[in-house]
């Protein structure tokens, strides 16, 4: 208890000094993802039992999962990130976004299993976890792929409120269809999902001050606040519980050993 509680503190001080520093120098996208969640990952990395194998899958689900979401974005006028306009993948998505984003996702894993988890590994082997992750992950290329360049024409509206109501559908239907829903696991992955969002918020706040994203599709919001100078959408906020959620999730259902 007196560890955890030690752990929140630190994290507390450690995002709030962060947010201060990134916010004064105009830290750029890279950068403020290196302090927010590089950095974090890297320390709670070193006091990480997890095989390299779940490691490896991890990357490889963050991967998938920042294309998924980006891609969407981008594709529907969502939000745009404003980087480096050469480097994009499909033309659509910048390349530091996807690796940022992976920063973002093994930094919640790390966080998850440290805190909220029992710190034990299934014998699931390699082979098993990277087919089931690598699936995920080039059927997301494939549907990306196929809507930037075949499906133009499909516009889905209130796509961002779409995005968080399946990760929020998709969380419960797993741990249903697996029979993994119990109120102590579900209430845990509620915790984390509670916990991680202010991070994510500290995420949230630099990229609008510092420009890095711009919520351009205002017409096709559910709700929008007039929030540091910008229009941000309430979906972004509802995101900050919905991603931790889904990525917990998956990682124990599909990297972890399902307890």
């Amino acid at each position: 208890m007196h560890r955890t509680v030690l752990l929140l503190a630190s994290a507390l001080v450690y995002f709030s000094i962060c947010i201060f520093g990134l916010a004064v120098f105009d830290a750029g996208i890279v950068a403020t993802s290196l302090v927010l969640f590089g950095i974090p990952a890297y320390m709670l990395a070193r006091y990480s039992a997890a095989p390299a194998a779940v490691l490896s899958s991890v990357a490889i689900f963050g991967i998938g999962l920042s294309v998924l979401l980006e891609g969407i974005a981008h594709t529907y006028g969502i939000w745009y990130v404003l980087g480096v306009e050469e480097l994009k993948l499909f033309g659509l998505i910048p390349l530091e976004v996807i690796a940022t984003s992976l920063l973002q996702i093994l930094f919640l894993v790390l966080l998850y299993e440290l805190l909220f988890d029992d710190g034990e590994y299934s014998e699931m082997d390699v082979s098993h976890r990277l087919i089931s992750i690598g699936t995920f992950s080039v059927a997301v290329f494939l549907l990306v792929g196929l809507h930037r360049y075949i499906l133009t024409a499909v516009f889905v509206s209130y796509s961002y409120t779409w995005i968080v109501g399946i990760l929020i559908a998709s969380s419960f239907s797993l741990l249903v269809m697996t029979g993994s829903m119990s109120v102590r696991f579900f209430d845990r992955l509620c915790a984390f999902s509670l916990y991680a969002s202010f991070p994510l918020l500290c995420s949230l706040y630099i990229a609008i001050v510092n420009t890095h994203i711009v919520f351009a599709y205002t017409s096709d919001y559910l709700y929008t606040f007039q929030l540091w100078g910008t229009i941000v959408p309430i979906e972004a906020f509802l995101m900050l519980f919905a991603l931790p959620l889904f990525v917990a999730t998956c990682y124990e259902l599909y990297l972890d050993d399902a307890h």
